[in-house]
């Protein structure tokens, strides 16, 4: 029977069985598989068994949908032993097949015959961007910039308050 196994820290080893052929997976516990972390939206994504196939749909997360770092943007094939992220959690589809030549699971360490030099450290190996359209875009920094003109307007008041008992005691 198929499962989902989640790989992340924190909720490693927790498992569940695709007994059914419709499992809902999100943050809240209304879900067929709840996973309670902050990057998992509240209905984050649907597991649908037809015809001996696991397919993944995304629900509309927030932080997105991935099967192998390919984001689903509709609804997309999950092979056993591949890597569905949702937001920040890893989960790996088992199924008791042996996993297909080239899998996930084989390609996690690469070694380099000679190592690496400096250079190639310094120029990695991808470009990440972090726009409006990726999965981990950066939120509003409204609160923030508030937070920092409060605490300077309530510092220079301090400031102003200690200045003004030193002028006051030496003039005494």
């Amino acid at each position: 029977m198929a499962k989902l196994v989640v790989l992340s820290e924190g909720f490693s080893g927790k498992t569940y069985e695709l007994k059914t052929d419709k499992t809902t997976i999100g943050r809240v516990e209304d879900n067929s598989f709840s996973i309670p972390e902050g990057s998992i939206s509240s209905h984050h994504c649907e597991v649908n068994l037809k015809g001996g196939k696991v397919y993944v749909k995304d629900l509309g997360s927030t932080n997105g949908t991935f099967i192998s770092d390919q984001q689903v943007k509709a609804e997309a094939v999950l092979p056993a032993g591949k890597i569905l992220r949702l937001g920040q959690v890893e989960i790996r589809l088992e199924t008791g097949e042996k996993a297909s030549e080239g899998s996930d699971v084989e390609k996690t360490v690469v070694l380099k015959q000679g190592g690496v030099k400096l250079g190639e450290l310094e120029k990695g190996t991808q470009t990440v961007s972090f726009g409006k359209d990726k999965p981990f875009a950066k939120k509003s920094n409204k609160i923030n910039k508030i937070f920092i003109v409060a605490g300077s307007i309530l510092f220079a008041l301090i400031a102003g308050c200690i200045a003004y008992a030193v002028i006051q005691l030496k003039g005494n």
